[in-house]
């Protein structure tokens, strides 16, 4: 690991399931990684069934069936703020040799999220408090 650099044999998960390191295992796949979707879903209060390739994942799941147009955006920051925790993450096990827990994460995405949606839309105007607890309703939707 000279430079930050990974050798070429160190190409299995750095989650430590043993699985090769893709793209679509880190993100959707790895069991200990992707209980971070699972943990987004309760959250959001949402059912969702994984697509298993990268690309449907993002599709499917900023385009939640049955929710309006204008939800779209929050979901893209959601799913793109969860990315972004979960390579963090991934960074920080292979650099700094740390893990962090579920709960962690989960604060990560949540607070990422909401920072990304303050700087993007003017007009959200809910507190950190009202995201956390209530998401959906922050984005207008009433189950």
């Amino acid at each position: 690991m000279r430079r930050h650099a990974l050798h070429i044999d160190d190409a299995n998960s750095v989650s430590g399931c043993g699985h090769l390191e893709t793209a679509l295992h880190l993100f959707v796949t790895c069991n200990i990684f992707s209980s971070l979707w699972c943990h987004v879903w309760l959250w959001l209060g949402i059912d969702f069934v994984p697509s298993g390739d990268l690309r449907h994942h993002f599709l499917q799941f900023i385009k939640m069936a049955g929710l309006p147009i204008s939800t779209h955006v929050f979901f893209r920051i959601i799913w793109f703020a969860s990315v972004w925790v979960l390579w963090k993450e991934m960074n920080d096990r292979v650099f700094q040799n740390t893990a962090s827990d579920l709960s962690t994460l989960m604060a990560k995405v949540k607070l990422s999220s909401y920072l990304w949606l303050k700087s993007k839309h003017g007009l959200f105007s809910y507190s950190y408090h009202d995201w956390w607890n209530h998401p959906l309703l922050c984005m207008g939707v009433h189950l």
